[in-house]
């Protein structure tokens, strides 16, 4: 079980058209030699290395429970057979439940081998405890920026410049990072966002026009998102939330969630209690929240 950001490993693109090929296959399998013929043809990749494509997403698959092999065959799991080949956000919220339940968080926290998607978790965890409205990372930035953020014997969580290629692709498709909102000619960089894994897993877990205190929505974000400051994983690996109950990555979501209309926060003024969180347009740049609606379906 090799690390999920090394070059050993595959990327979600590659994992996607793997699960989107085998979806259409007749009982949602396909002999081996034959996907591999498809998806990964001399033709479209040729030469060397990147021939290993293929078998990277393969085994990468079979390994967050995507697939398995069965004799000579790819056969879908149930999971990723009910996503289909249509809707790749799908794909993705099912990628995202994979890596974040493979481990717990004492073993993040206490085993310092990269195995099992540990790598990936605690980058995650580390760099969303950046400020998504200010922080900008960079290939040039990022090991500067992540020195001495983990206990010593974890060493800093993207250790090389493969890691970091990695984690360029993954942390956005899982929906914790997105691309610089203004034009931006550097190395490729990355603002920690966590907007879209938030939006999609309030979808799921509640029915617009549900009502809910502050305490319990942002409860259930973080026991769903644990990479998130103040989840498990986070604080396991003994990194701060911030000064606030909510985290400013958290913040700027909740911010979008308001703006887009899939959130509802309010605060009556006879209200005790609530949770404060980052809002620039609040008196000291402190907002706060005490209850919480859902917004409607057709608001995205």
């Amino acid at each position: 079980m090799v690390a999920l950001i090394n070059v050993e490993s595959s990327l979600p693109r590659p994992l996607w058209a793997l699960v989107r090929h085998l979806a259409g296959q007749p009982r949602k399998r396909q002999r081996l030699p034959d996907a591999e013929a498809v998806l990964s043809p001399p033709s479209l990749i040729p030469g060397g290395d990147k021939q290993r494509t293929f078998e990277r997403a393969a085994g990468t698959a079979e390994e967050l429970g995507l697939v398995e092999r069965i004799e000579e065959n790819l056969v879908l799991s149930a999971d990723a057979g009910a996503v289909g080949g249509e809707n790749i956000e799908a794909f993705y919220d099912l990628l995202r439940r994979r890596v974040l339940t493979r481990v717990d968080a004492e073993t993040l926290a206490t085993d310092p081998s990269q195995t099992r998607g540990k790598d990936l978790l605690r980058s995650l965890c580390w760099f969303l405890t950046l400020d998504s409205q200010v922080a900008l990372v960079t290939a040039n930035t990022f090991g500067s920026e992540q020195h001495n953020a983990l206990a010593e014997d974890l060493g800093n969580p993207l250790k090389n410049m493969a890691r970091w290629n990695g984690f360029t692709y993954w942390a956005p498709a899982l929906g914790f990072a997105d691309t610089p909102l203004l034009p931006y000619s550097g190395a490729r960089a990355l603002v920690p966002d966590c907007t879209r894994a938030v939006r999609r897993m309030v979808r799921q877990t509640w029915r617009p026009g549900t009502q809910l205190t502050a305490r319990e929505f942002v409860d259930g974000l973080l026991e769903a998102l644990p990479v998130l400051p103040g989840g498990r994983f986070s604080l396991a690996l003994g990194l701060e939330p911030g000064l606030h109950d909510v985290s400013a990555t958290l913040s700027f979501a909740l911010q979008r969630g308001c703006e887009e209309g899939w959130l509802i926060l309010s605060a009556p003024s006879d209200a005790a209690g609530g949770v404060q969180y980052s809002d620039p347009r609040a008196a000291g740049g402190v907002g706060r929240f005490t209850d919480v609606q859902i917004g409607a379906d057709d608001n995205v």
